[in-house]
């Protein structure tokens, strides 16, 4: 018993020794991988994931009621940390489908400054150096309050984009000359008229900035076969090709969606419905409109049925003519049916 008693004495001094030598700390069963992990990388499928992601994120950030005073002191870390902590941008926020003065100024801003294929006129006799100091100062307020007016398209064709505009409602014509403005200006492009994007247009507007010149373009896609593809610009059809959309198992999505990046040539990579893997390199023209959907030159024996992963694909020479005529912003709409007649 002695012997045994002085054993387990031995072996506890034994480990404390062990303890009090090591200069790391001991931890059971843990090791890091981090050093043998490969580097995140972002495909682009997943982009407009998290350009959708982050449009929520700012939503639920507008709309979350702050802590109390009381409950911010009570959860407040007992150290000073290095680094203040991010601080959420407050203010207006205007996106597709909302309604009322804050969508009107919106437009009546983009208007104004040339991002939109629509011309305001105030109703009252005054200057456009007024109207735009007027609006200026709405946004630096963030109140957002329109001036009384009117609009008039610069194109009465065709009709399905037509069709979109409201001038009282952020519509997809509205988002797609706010992703035009956020291009422009170097802002995260996803549409949406967040406090910053609205304090971009107030200096824009005070400083007399107008949009950069260019054809006004829209891409009409129907699945109805043959499958066809239209370009319209400034108004006139300047093109129609026969495309192919998605198939059953990856569908092209249908609506309408504004252009958020661009490539004149991507290595595409990937897997096909059943697994297969696939790897295209130098896919020329793209132009990103949905998630992983793009706009794009693709061979294929034959044109004008569902073909690919949910791209729209055209032939080559197509191809280049829709990417020229292409920018941010510009509006894809996918139909199932005929909407330019």
């Amino acid at each position: 018993m002695v012997m045994r008693t002085r054993w387990i004495r031995w072996m506890a001094l034994a480990l404390a020794v062990c303890v009090w030598l090591s200069p790391f700390p001991f931890s059971w069963g843990a090791t890091s991988l981090d050093a043998d992990l490969p580097q995140p990388t972002i495909p682009p499928s997943a982009w407009s994931n998290l350009n959708q992601d982050w449009k929520d994120l700012q939503r639920l950030a507008q709309n979350t009621v702050p802590p109390s005073k009381e409950s911010s002191q009570t959860h407040a870390p007992t150290h000073k940390s290095s680094q203040p902590p991010a601080q959420v941008p407050q203010g207006p926020l205007v996106g597709v489908g909302d309604t009322g003065e804050a969508a009107r100024w919106l437009n009546e801003a983009l208007a104004v400054l040339g991002y939109l294929p629509a011309v305001f006129s105030p109703a009252a006799q005054t200057s456009t150096r007024q109207v735009r100091l007027a609006l200026a100062a709405s946004a630096e307020h963030q109140t957002l309050v329109p001036i009384p007016g009117s609009f008039q398209l610069l194109y009465h064709a065709p009709s399905s984009w037509v069709a979109l505009w409201s001038a009282d409602e952020d519509t997809p014509i509205t988002e797609g000359a706010v992703m035009a403005f956020e291009a422009q200006h170097h802002l995260g492009v996803d549409g949406i008229a967040g406090p910053d994007v609205i304090h971009a247009l107030a200096q824009a507007l005070a400083g007399n900035e107008t949009a950069e010149k260019a054809p006004y373009s829209y891409i009409l896609v129907t699945t109805s076969l043959p499958e066809t593809l239209e370009l319209w610009v400034n108004g006139q059809l300047v093109l129609k090709s026969l495309c192919n959309t998605g198939i059953a198992q990856s569908p092209t999505p249908y609506g309408t969606y504004g252009v958020y990046v661009q490539y004149t040539s991507q290595e595409m990579k990937g897997k096909d419905p059943d697994g297969t893997p696939y790897d295209d390199p130098g896919v020329p023209w793209v132009s990103y409109f949905y998630k992983g959907c793009a706009v794009h030159g693709f061979l294929r024996a034959k044109y004008g049925f569902p073909q690919s992963l949910g791209c729209v694909e055209l032939p080559y020479a197509a191809a280049k003519t829709v990417f020229s005529y292409t920018h941010i912003g510009t509006l894809v709409t996918v139909t199932a049916s005929p909407l330019s007649a």
